[in-house]
């Protein structure tokens, strides 16, 4: 659909996934205001996780043997654990972003079904990835990022939180829809 929208000369006033990057940083920019958190870092990092994971098939990256995605936080860590070298980094990631946007965009999914498991228990989860990912990284930027996030895990699950709140603001569901994104 995107892309016939896109070939409509003039549909979108500046390239699609500027329009998405600029709403988004504008939105969580407003959520670290409010969550008391002023980091430029860490506003590009949620932003660009909020982006990314607009694809449910990248909030599930991590895969079984038969390529079933890993719904379950203790699969992921099991995964993690017995991944390649080269790969643990990335596994880490993921699960810590995968924790984090489960924690401030969805946290009753968290208490219903098979999930019964302590949010606190993804919390410590995501924190520790991020750790694990700082420590598994090369650039010095990421490492300082994946750092600050599991600092500030909770205060970025706030904000997450916020984002959500926004959303279904009547303001913000204008704006989505002016956006494309739904």
């Amino acid at each position: 659909m995107y892309d016939a929208l896109n070939a409509i000369e003039g549909f979108w006033p500046m390239d699609f996934s500027e329009n998405h990057t600029i709403f988004f940083r504008n939105l969580t920019g407003r959520a670290l205001t409010q969550s008391s958190l002023s980091d430029k870092d860490l506003l590009l990092y949620l932003s660009d996780l909020l982006i990314d994971f607009m694809y449910i098939d990248h909030l599930y990256r991590l895969r079984d043997e038969k390529g079933r995605p890993l719904e379950y936080i203790v699969d992921m860590l099991m995964k993690a654990e017995a991944a390649v070298p080269h790969e643990k980094k990335s596994h880490y990631k993921q699960i810590g972003d995968y924790s984090l946007f489960l924690l401030g965009m969805f946290p009753e999914s968290l208490s219903r079904g098979k999930r019964m498991i302590p949010q606190s228990y993804y919390a410590d989860a995501g924190k520790r990835s991020y750790i694990t990912a700082s420590e598994l990284e090369g650039d010095s930027y990421n490492t300082t990022v994946f750092r600050k996030l599991a600092e500030k895990f909770e205060g970025c699950v706030l904000s997450l939180h916020w984002v959500r709140e926004y959303s279904h603001d009547p303001f913000y569901q204008y704006m989505f829809r002016q956006f494309g994104v739904t």
